[in-house]
């Protein structure tokens, strides 16, 4: 009587068969990779409107403040500006009644809300810079 081992029969075709996929899955991972990295990936450019604030107090006015309008004229402390925002906080230190800026300094900025958010871009890039660390935003609509 003649014994077989047919476990080696039967593992040896199951085992082509694995050997045969690996390819298959190189080639789909490597189009995966491939598409995530060619593909376009772009941002959305959605236009954020502003928030409605709302506040049950009265907001006081601090140190420095910033007025946007709708027609995009800005107003720091009363006065209109021609200059980017940066230059102008950073004049107010060297004004006749000089205003020292610090990372204490408290900026109220008043925004109509009919404007994009995007308004709001030069004061935050301003207050990010000269290291304010409080910035308080009021939405005006007139």
């Amino acid at each position: 009587m003649i014994l077989t081992d047919t476990t080696k029969k039967q593992s040896r075709p199951k085992r082509q068969l694995d050997d045969s996929m690996v390819p298959a899955i190189n080639i789909v991972f490597l189009l995966l990779i491939f598409f995530m990295i060619a593909g376009h990936i772009e941002a959305r450019n959605a236009d954020l409107q502003i928030p409605a604030s709302s506040s049950e107090g009265e907001l006081v006015a601090r140190d420095i403040e910033i007025q946007i309008l709708l027609n995009g004229d800005h107003y720091l402390n009363g006065q209109k500006i021609d200059k980017p925002l940066l230059e102008s906080l950073q004049a107010l230190e060297s004004s006749a009644e000089p205003i020292v800026i610090s990372e204490e300094s408290i900026v109220t900025c008043h925004i109509d809300r009919n404007l994009p958010f995007s308004a709001l871009d030069p004061v935050l890039s301003a207050v990010r810079q000269l290291k304010i660390k409080r910035l308080q935003i009021a939405t005006e609509h007139k």
